[in-house]
């Protein structure tokens, strides 16, 4: 069945989710709504500066691949009209946040989906999640994509993952989706490093409990910025199981 779909925010993530599906020919693209996003030849769909509600009452789903502030400013406007398959995890770090959206989502009818991004098997961890007693997530980025100048390895944070987030909003949403899928923000311990001899995003997730040991090890080639080159195609496969998708949760990982 075709949709209608809109993206709220479109760099390098939602520009390959965009022509994705362009090359699919399956859903259409209902909007975009970037204030930096130029549209290419042949692209005939609206491009907007900010929320339009005509637009959103014409669309079936929204992808988020913006920023954590701009999904809380966008948010409400959203629901009230569509489904929403977010990035900006980190956003929901954000204690009030995170129970005014539980709230709207819950009002709304309408679901949101979390994908996967840099993560494997996090449906996994989810379903299991009543038997683990603790998660540890390191990561290891170069300087720049942290925002930052060191000249050795240096570990810029270590403690719960919640103030990670709402330190480095832009750099941990693997955290973020982690935490939400199993012992939440506050119980989940996060560590990030910055280290100008890597070219990667390195994630080490190390998880414990009842009768079972979980440990990941993922590592993509940066792409320039915060993402790293894997991001983008899974992006694309969590969208086209969205898509398909018929199932009755509110709230689900893709």
């Amino acid at each position: 069945m075709s949709k209608r779909v809109g993206f709220l925010g479109c760099g390098k993530i939602g520009k390959t989710m965009l022509h994705h599906l362009l090359d699919q020919g399956e859903h259409t693209i209902s909007f975009v709504q970037d204030i930096f996003f130029q549209a290419e030849e042949g692209m005939t769909f609206p491009v907007v500066k900010e929320q339009d509600t005509a637009l959103l009452a014409q669309t079936d789903l929204v992808v988020e691949c913006a920023t954590a502030d701009v999904l809380k400013a966008n948010f409400d406007g959203i629901l009230a009209n569509s489904d929403l398959m977010m990035f900006s995890v980190t956003a929901f770090s954000d204690p009030e946040f995170e129970a005014h959206a539980k709230e709207v989502i819950a009002k709304s009818g309408h679901k949101v989906y979390l994908p996967h991004g840099a993560i494997l098997g996090v449906d996994g961890i989810f379903d299991g999640r009543k038997l683990i007693n603790s998660v540890s997530i390191v990561t290891t980025k170069n300087p720049p994509s942290l925002g930052r100048t060191d000249t050795e390895r240096t570990v810029v944070y270590e403690g719960p993952t919640r103030n990670a987030c709402q330190l480095y909003p832009r750099n941990v949403n693997v955290h973020a989706t982690i935490a939400l899928a199993s012992l939440g923000f506050d119980k989940t311990r996060s560590m990030i490093i910055s280290d100008p001899s890597v070219n990667t995003n390195a994630h080490k997730i190390v998880i414990e409990g009842e009768g079972i040991h979980f440990e990941l090890d993922i590592s993509s080639f940066t792409t320039g910025g915060v993402t790293g080159k894997y991001t983008p195609y899974s992006a694309c496969g969590s969208l086209d199981r969205v898509l398909q998708s018929n199932t009755d949760s509110p709230f689900r990982f893709m």
